[in-house]
């Protein structure tokens, strides 16, 4: 595995897409800073917090205010790898169960404390015994994570701490996806001393949520601003961005608006309906727009448990049946990539052998219905979440169209946001669309999550029947050989999707977002979310 060190990464992330993103005439690469360093942009709603152990979307600031072990680098040609960031080396034994890490001496948090390896061990510890904690999962693997888990031990035995800037992680068993969970938001480091001091404010305070990043909180006025400033103490390049203006704006229209005006100077284009972004942005700004590949699958899930859903040629009868291309280019202007498996383009493990296969073919699709026995059809449910955008409700509504076009009557039902995922949970929903992206970039993000396991299988409401598939999903993370893993991954998603046809891929999307002229470049988070790092933006 190719090791870049946490300089390397920062200047080369500066200019990522560099080559591909350049707006105004005569701007180079190297473009000069502007005069204040600032820059401005809005979101729609407001954070909750700043505490990664105790929220899953409120991943923007923690971006920029901390630092991970590792970070995901997006290179110029749109392929990711796997950077150092406070780890200066490592290596990983044979078996593939111990890790001895090694720490950039003189990395300071922005109080002035010293990063050390106990701060490591207490981040990890904590991740896994806070009753409030949602992000247990990235440090499972961990030996003795079962026991904090359960509150049976304090101390996490699989991370020794050596000395400050040297310390051990022992997993319970081979886990080849391990470090690139370690650069997700989710395992961002923080500051024993700190986080202890500041108790039940940790997270909401900004002066008492500190971490190793570029960047400090100065202001939170809650659902109007948000400010950051350079940290003083920061042990990286100095980012050409020094400051940072985010406004709360939750009228899109008047985002866009500001843009326009000169007022923010990057827009999320998700923000946005889409077709406002094809009859304006697409045209008006063209040469700014910037494009990020989504590491995600849009999916039409299908429970085995509900007849005739029991029945494979049903299902490939679904997956015949679903115009997908039509469904992208209506609904998403053709921003995205149709996708055949389980796992997007841009993520490693991606099998380009495993694409292709699925062709719309409503022809095909009525005889193999007639072949089960429903040559007249059947009615089933597609389950709808009343939050969802309206763009995913015609989604529906075609996957609708499609399936009557084929003698299937599905009625869309739609559920609040709670019972919708307390139906699924529970594993009796019918059938329904979703996305998955990735929180970290390895396949078992997506195999593992949804095809782990009966249990994981079922809360999905997928119901999957196949018991030996599963145990080779849950044995092949243990796999240490890369090409034997990737190998074997790819047999399974073949086997999953197309032979047992447990559901039907979609497509992933494209994010687009538009920069004003102030900026040089910018590059977006490697796996396509809205929540960026601002060292990615170079400003003209």
């Amino acid at each position: 595995m190719k090791k870049i060190s946490r300089r390397d990464f920062l200047k080369g992330s500066a200019s990522a897409l560099a080559a591909s993103v350049m707006f105004g005439s005569g701007l180079n690469v190297a473009a000069e800073e502007s005069a204040d360093g600032t820059l401005y942009i809005a979101w729609t709603s407001d954070m909750q917090t700043m505490d990664v152990h105790t929220t899953s979307s409120n991943y923007q600031i923690p971006l920029n205010i901390f630092d991970r072990l590792f970070e995901i680098q997006l290179n110029d040609d749109g392929s990711t790898e796997l950077v150092n960031s406070l780890v200066e080396d490592y290596t990983v034994s044979e078996d593939g169960l111990t890790y001895e890490f090694t720490l950039h001496e003189g990395v300071l948090f922005s109080d002035g404390t010293p990063l050390t390896s106990a701060d490591v061990k207490y981040t990890f510890t904590r991740m896994l015994a806070l009753p409030e904690s949602v992000q247990t999962d990235f440090a499972n693997a961990i030996a003795g994570s079962d026991e904090v888990m359960e509150g049976t031990a304090e101390d996490l035995t699989g991370i020794e701490v050596v000395d400050d800037t040297h310390f051990t992680v022992t997993l319970s068993e081979p886990f080849a996806g391990f470090l690139y969970q370690l650069a997700t938001p989710s395992c961002c480091i923080y500051s024993e001393s700190i986080v202890e001091a500041a108790g039940d404010d940790y997270g909401i305070d900004p002066a008492l949520t500190i971490g190793t990043g570029p960047y400090v909180v100065t202001s939170w006025d809650h659902d109007n601003s948000i400010i950051l400033d350079l940290n003083p103490n920061y042990w990286g390049e100095t980012p050409s961005v020094t400051h940072v203006e985010i406004s709360i704006i939750p009228d899109a229209s008047t985002m866009s608006m500001m843009f326009q005006s000169g007022e923010i100077d990057i827009l999320d284009c998700d923000y946005l309906d889409s077709s406002v972004v094809e009859s304006t942005y697409k045209t008006a700004y063209a040469d700014q727009i910037v494009s990020a590949n989504r590491l995600s699958i849009t999916y039409f899930m299908l429970n085995e448990n509900v007849e005739p859903l029991n029945d494979v040629n049903v299902r490939k009868a679904i997956q015949m049946a679903v115009d997908r291309e039509s469904i992208l280019t209506s609904v998403y202007s053709g921003e995205g990539t149709i996708e055949d498996g389980i796992f997007p383009t841009g993520l490693i493990g991606h099998s380009e052998e495993n694409q292709g296969w699925l062709e719309y073919d409503p022809e095909g699709a009525k005889a193999l219905l007639e072949e089960a026995g429903y040559a007249d059809g059947f009615t089933m449910e597609i389950s709808s979440d009343e939050s969802a955008s309206s763009g995913v409700l015609l989604v529906l509504q075609i996957i609708q169209q499609n399936l009557a076009d084929v003698g299937i009557t599905a009625e869309i039902v739609s559920y609040d946001e709670a019972s919708w995922l307390a139906l699924r949970k529970s594993g009796e929903m019918c059938s329904f669309v979703a996305t998955w992206t990735a929180d970290y970039n390895d396949p078992d993000n997506f195999i593992y999550t949804f095809f782990g396991s009966a249990d994981k299988s079922l809360i999905r409401s997928g119901n999957y029947y196949n018991t030996e598939v599963m145990e080779r999903v849950a044995a092949a993370r243990a796999i240490v050989d890369d090409d034997e893993r990737l190998a074997e991954y790819a047999a399974l998603e073949a086997q999953i999707v197309q032979e047992d046809a447990a559901w039907v891929p979609l497509f992933s999307r494209t994010h687009l977002f538009v920069v004003s002229d102030r900026v040089a470049s910018y590059t977006p988070h490697w796996a396509g979310y809205s929540d960026y790092s601002f060292v990615g933006v170079t400003l003209a």
